[in-house]
């Protein structure tokens, strides 16, 4: 099973969203599970890293890229739990995209039974 940090500033709102991927990554089928970690604790990981928008700042972007940590930026709408469909999506997609470049966000795409 793949882990997808998610990032946060206070730890709230990660906590809620990571409860809430790995509910309907359950429910979906897909092998991820998500934890809640706090961006100023962010080493050396070779596992993916989920940013809410507010929390990927240039300054954050630039650091992981230039840490060679892989991200993905959610979209806006996310917030805590609330849409948690359009980021498992985003998570999921970026994981899919083998081509994808380092750091670079990708296109929500929606999961069987969410639009």
């Amino acid at each position: 099973m793949q882990r997808v940090l998610v990032a946060c500033v206070a730890g709230a709102s990660s906590t809620f969203l990571a409860r809430r991927l790995g509910e309907l990554a359950q429910s979906e089928d897909i092998d991820l599970s998500f934890v809640p970690t706090p961006i100023e604790s962010l080493g050396a990981t070779n596992e993916l890293v989920a940013l809410s928008s507010h929390v990927a700042t240039t300054e954050v972007l630039v650091n992981l890229t230039s840490a060679g940590i892989r991200y993905v930026v959610l979209p806006e709408n996310v917030r805590g739990a609330f849409g948690a469909e359009d980021a498992l999506s985003t998570i999921a997609s970026f994981i899919h995209d083998e081509g994808a470049t380092l750091g670079s966000p990708v296109e929500s795409l929606s999961l069987k039974g969410h639009h």
